[in-house]
């Protein structure tokens, strides 16, 4: 899962403010940030249900606060400790969409990417370490499936091998999947998001632009690259060795079909 929308650029925008000195804007955006997650929970649960969630909400901005408080002292951001604040948003997404698949009677737990996808020390933009990863994601992950347990995993983060916080890029919620898909050798990987699938154009721009039923890895990796807003631009690089088919959808038009991409088209 991914951060909500706009959270991502709150948590950077805070540790900018906690660096140029300015304690109370600092203050101003975790209050923000603790008000709209505080909001979805109290929307999307009853009132039995929301003290353990809310618990986990300020048990989270607490970590990121307490980050951005040794950021305003230093007056400077270590790479490390930007990484590990920055997934806060996804950290607060997986716990809130795990909470809500076990009142809807599916069994869920969330998962920190941090312990499951290894990576290199290039805070920021790491790059995964795909047999370490392949062995802790088959260890943690497989046994939670195999009981009928949802994981409901944080993307974007990953940690080294000796346990220090990395980030995968912006956007990097795509990639993490990819990078599960490989390990767990799985038939297809789907990524919702918010519009029909790849289109041929820009809607914005050619309001006659239609979705595309299909497209190659090559296609949709030269899009991406290019500035097209529907894939990270590393998610199809695990996939290649495996050959694995992506879907992508549209989480708010499920009747859809969406775009699917494949190796090769034939």
């Amino acid at each position: 899962v991914s951060a909500m929308s706009k959270v991502t650029d709150t948590l950077l925008e805070t540790m900018r403010r906690a660096e140029a000195g300015d304690g109370a804007g600092m203050e101003a955006n975790i209050r923000q940030l603790e008000q709209r997650h505080v909001e979805v929970c109290r929307a999307l649960f009853g009132a039995e249900r929301q003290p353990p969630i809310l618990a986990g909400i300020h048990a989270l901005l607490e970590d990121f606060e307490r980050i951005c408080r040794g950021i305003l002292m230093l007056g400077e951001r270590p790479p490390r400790s930007v990484d590990e604040a920055a997934a806060t948003g996804e950290k607060l997404t997986a716990l809130l969409v795990a909470a809500l698949l076990g009142a809807r009677g599916v069994a869920a737990e969330s998962v920190d990417g941090s312990e499951i996808i290894v990576t290199d020390a290039t805070f920021g933009n790491a790059s995964p370490i795909m047999e370490k990863t392949r062995d802790r994601a088959r260890a943690r992950l497989l046994p939670l499936i195999a009981s009928g347990t949802t994981p409901v995993m944080t993307g974007f983060n990953g940690a080294t091998t000796d346990g220090r916080p990395t980030t995968l890029g912006r956007g990097g919620s795509d990639f993490s999947a990819s990078i599960l898909a490989a390990v767990l050798d799985a038939e297809e990987l789907w990524i919702w998001t918010d519009v029909d699938g790849i289109m041929t154009a820009d809607p914005g721009v050619a309001p006659d632009a239609a979705v595309l039923d299909e497209v190659s890895y090559n296609e949709a990796a030269e899009l991406a690259y290019n500035g097209a807003k529907v894939l990270h631009p590393r998610t199809l690089a695990p996939l290649v060795e495996r050959q694995i088919p992506v879907w992508s959808k549209n989480s708010f038009a499920l009747d859809k079909p969406g775009t699917r991409i494949v190796p090769q088209i034939r």
